[in-house]
């Protein structure tokens, strides 16, 4: 409770912005209809599979995501079964019901929810470790984590992103807590080590952080030698134990698919000539009139890199949370003339909120490159998730590059969402440097912030509602 607390008292707006967040959260997880999703149906397959076996290729294209996020809900699947009508068993003699799909996905959801809470509760703990007693932190990274709708809109899906979320924020405090250390302390070893390798049973993208810690320990190294030897051996047990925790899984995809990195869409046979790369990357449509006036598919498809993220990050370019796109609607209408304009109006408003967080994300590179004379238990964590933010960012822009003359479908927000949590503490971390230069350009951001997030509200709230009719 002492997290929600400043000077002994419960601070209102702590409180507050983590009840809208979770509000906002779990509003989506009993509105958003299951069955709608990225690859949301081969989500569903892999559920009722997995009480059987892992599932193969043939079973679902979603076959190469490990198997954390679906364990619970299969579990509640084969519980399902037993008292459903429907349930019948196909010649694999794998046992299916549609009635339990619904009911496995809204499980999963509900799941979400509470990851969501545990999310929060990490970020702030993670807060009091960098600055401890600041309330104006916790309050920055609240702040600009309630405007993501990205973080909405992930949490409201039946995948595994929103464990990766979770487990990110987990393993940063606990590294966050090794990086305290003067000796060996095996029992936060220990925790980081399964909690690394929960991250990667959770998505292939857990795997980013990996060159975060590598870097950071020669980081270390080249400030102090003697810590730096100890923070290798530290996060080499680290490493081993991830390893033995959720390395089995990819040494069982290499084992039947010949590969560690097994995905569903096979890349190409040469590389993307020069001339897309630059169109596709370089592109920004900052000028065009469909960013800000109707950002939702198929305008930018194979164009535009950044307007396809931008759009999804602060709204539904993809069509999976507020865009009704004709072909799910019931109607067959969809929602397209009334919603396009207004996520037109969010990618505008959400202008201010892009800058500050590529201002934090600069922020956070400087830090890596501002030596001092001693190491801070304040400077070393900041550092941490800079470099968690790059490795991320530059590695889902490898992930693309080598998918995207295929398909832009693996241009979505949600799978680098981790970047967006590493940014929460470099955006806290540099409106505490405004803050301490005027404090009344620090409320006016704050407040600023508050009107996009009233502006944007609508924009985080699902459409995909049996009770709106879709």
């Amino acid at each position: 409770m002492s997290l929600f607390q400043t000077n002994g008292k419960i601070d209102p707006i702590i409180l507050t912005l983590c009840l809208v967040i979770n509000v906002i959260v779990l509003a989506n997880a009993i509105l958003h209809y299951p069955k709608i999703g990225y690859d949301v149906i081969q989500h569903l397959n892999y559920i009722q599979i997995l009480p059987d076996r892992l599932p193969s290729q043939k079973d679902t294209y979603e076959f190469f995501s490990p198997p954390l996020p679906y364990f619970l809900p299969s579990r509640f699947d084969a519980i399902c079964e037993q008292y459903t009508p429907d349930t019948f068993t196909n010649g694999k003699g794998i046992t299916y019901s549609a009635t339990c799909r619904i009911y496995d996905g809204k499980f999963a959801q509900g799941i979400n929810f509470l990851l969501s809470i545990g999310t929060t509760i990490l970020l702030l703990m993670i807060a009091e470790q960098i600055k401890p007693g600041n309330r104006f932190f916790k309050i920055s990274a609240l702040s600009m984590l309630a405007l993501l709708t990205v973080y909405y809109k992930t949490f409201s899906q039946v995948r595994g992103e929103p464990y990766v979320v979770f487990f990110i924020a987990l393993a940063i405090y606990l590294i966050n807590e090794i990086l305290k250390t003067t000796s060996f302390n095996y029992k936060l070893i220990i925790a980081t080590g399964i909690s690394l390798g929960l991250l990667v049973l959770s998505r292939q993208w857990g795997f980013f952080i990996f060159p975060a810690i590598f870097l950071l320990v020669i980081w270390i190294f080249i400030r102090d030698r003697q810590t730096g030897w100890l923070r290798a051996r530290q996060f080499f047990l680290i490493t081993l134990l991830s390893a033995i925790v959720g390395g089995w899984f990819y040494i069982h995809l290499y084992l039947d698919y010949g590969t560690f990195s097994a995905f569903n869409v096979k890349q190409a046979s040469s590389p993307p000539t020069i001339e897309k790369v630059l169109s596709f990357f370089g592109q920004t449509d900052i000028r065009s009139a469909e960013l800000f006036q109707a950002p939702v598919r198929p305008v930018f498809d194979h164009q535009s890199f950044f307007a396809i993220m931008y759009s999804e990050t602060w709204g539904d370019y993809w069509g999976y949370f507020t865009f009704v796109k004709p072909a799910i609607a019931s109607d067959k209408q969809g929602n397209q003339a009334s919603i396009a304009p207004y996520l037109g109006q969010v990618n505008l408003a959400s202008i201010f909120p892009s800058l500050l967080l590529l201002a934090s994300f600069v922020f956070g590179i400087i830090q890596i490159f501002r030596f001092r004379k001693s190491l801070t238990s304040e400077e070393t964590p900041l550092v941490f998730i800079a470099l968690l933010a790059l490795s991320t960012i530059l590695g889902y822009l490898w992930f693309v590059y080598k998918y995207f003359d295929q398909t832009d479908l693996v241009v979505k927000a949600t799978y680098t969402i981790q970047t967006f949590i590493a940014l929460l503490f470099l955006f806290a971390g540099f409106m505490e440097a405004i803050r301490k230069r005027s404090r009344w350009a620090y409320s006016a951001i704050l407040i600023l912030l508050a009107l996009v997030f009233i502006h944007n509200l609508p924009a985080m709230i699902t459409r995909y509602s049996k009770f709106f009719g879709y």
